[in-house]
């Protein structure tokens, strides 16, 4: 890619490399593996995946791919080895990027005339700008999100599987160590105005201490999935939620 492309531009051809590289990899995930993901989101009825929607089943994948909860390895790495890409190309460099994307919790500001999203990290502030369609169309600003972000080019932040939605209940059940729950879920959206519940709980050093120890620590993609699932933020669960309540088709 050329290095006079504006960051718009090698978004888009970075994208459609992603898709491609996550979806071969999800071909190389293990049924071993998969059940463990999907048991660890509830998403398991004894033989296989049972998501209520495409989303829920990317959450499957997203962690099996690149943070597998269990002790399996990662299937972005069975894929680099499999088909290793031609060293210094865009391939390879979203590949390398991939390997070492970090799942985070993120503010989303708004979106910008030149394309991305303006967003913040949480619990720190960092101000940066994220790559992703979808974000820049479908959230409000100061929404709160769990994402993974990959660095293909130094000034490119790019999502990677599935951004989550949050809200200030969640954020209390993680800082809280609230464990997974079996109970039954009922689809909720986010709650609405709550940036100053989210500001409320960062405003306390010792919870932003906290979420940077759980942000640095194994697992915290599938324990922030899990707490989306668990408060209905991710829909309805198949098991969990009344079948009146789940999609219907």
């Amino acid at each position: 890619m050329s290095e006079d492309e504006t960051p718009a531009a090698r978004y888009a051809r970075y994208a459609a490399i992603r898709r491609s590289l996550l979806s071969a990899a999800s071909q190389l995930i293990p049924l071993v593996s998969v059940a463990s993901q999907a048991r660890a989101l509830t998403l398991w009825d004894g033989s296989r995946v049972c998501p209520a929607d495409e989303m829920q089943l990317a959450a499957v994948f997203d962690l099996g791919v690149l943070d597998p909860v269990g002790g399996h390895g990662r299937a972005i790495e069975r894929q680099a080895r499999a088909e290793p890409p031609l060293p210094g190309s865009p391939e390879a460099r979203m590949l390398a990027a991939l390997g070492t994307a970090r799942f985070g919790l993120y503010r989303i500001l708004g979106p910008r005339v030149e394309g991305g999203v303006s967003a913040e990290a949480v619990p720190d502030g960092t101000p940066l700008v994220i790559w992703d369609n979808h974000l820049a169309r479908n959230r409000v600003p100061g929404a709160l999100v769990g994402l993974r972000l990959a660095w293909p080019d130094a000034d490119l932040a790019m999502t990677c599987g599935t951004a989550i939605s949050l809200d200030s209940r969640a954020l209390e059940r993680l800082l809280l160590g609230t464990p997974p729950q079996r109970g039954p879920v009922r689809p909720s959206l986010p709650l609405p105005e709550d940036g100053p519940a989210l500001d409320r709980l960062l405003a306390e050093p010792a919870a932003r201490l906290r979420l940077t120890a759980l942000a640095a620590a194994p697992g915290f993609a599938a324990k922030v999935t899990r707490t989306a699932i668990d408060l209905g933020l991710m829909g309805g669960i198949p098991g969990r939620t009344p079948p009146e309540l789940l999609p219907q088709g």
